[in-house]
């Protein structure tokens, strides 16, 4: 594997481009580029000032700018979107959560009334009530089980990661 910038890496043209551009044919070009072969004399001189212009450039030209400026607007733009995004997903996973939380702590209170009525003798005659309630308590829970909980809890967590590190890009 090669070593350092190719010349494609510093032209950043295709080798049918800088064949063109040098005059010469793109297989000609290529041996040349892969050290088979040399370029005619005006070939060379056109490659050395182009090289040369590169080396010495103090600015980059006006299109290289507005490309760049309408870039970084763009990115703005997208951030700002993605930001927006993350906010809504962050307020809508807190809410899952807080319903889940609600809902498991329902199902724990319905199985400690289940415990009570069944310590109660007044009750006795109402054991399909108290199973009733422990096997609506329990699927509730095997559906809004704790894994579920820590699930949205760490999804909560890499949202406010994001929107920190999106708010930090908006900064720049």
């Amino acid at each position: 594997m090669k070593e350092g910038p190719t010349l494609k890496n510093i032209l950043g043209l295709t080798q049918e481009d800088t064949a063109y551009m040098l005059g010469v044919d793109r297989g000609q070009w290529s041996m040349f580029a892969s050290g088979k072969r040399g370029l005619p004399l005006a070939a060379m001189q056109q490659l050395g000032q182009v090289l040369k212009h590169l080396k010495e450039k103090k600015d980059v030209c006006k299109e290289s700018q507005d490309i760049a400026k309408a870039e970084k607007q763009l990115v703005q733009e997208k951030f700002q979107r993605d930001y927006h995004g993350v906010q809504i997903n962050l307020h809508k996973t807190a809410k899952q959560i807080s319903t889940i939380e609600k809902i498991r702590n329902e199902s724990f209170a319905a199985l400690e009334v289940a415990v009570f009525l069944e310590q109660q003798k007044e009750y006795d005659n109402r054991s399909s009530l108290i199973r009733s309630i422990r096997v609506r308590a329990t699927n509730t829970l095997k559906k809004h089980n704790l894994y579920v909980l820590e699930a949205l809890q760490l999804k909560k967590e890499n949202l406010e990661a994001l929107k920190i590190s999106l708010e930090q890009k908006m900064k720049k």
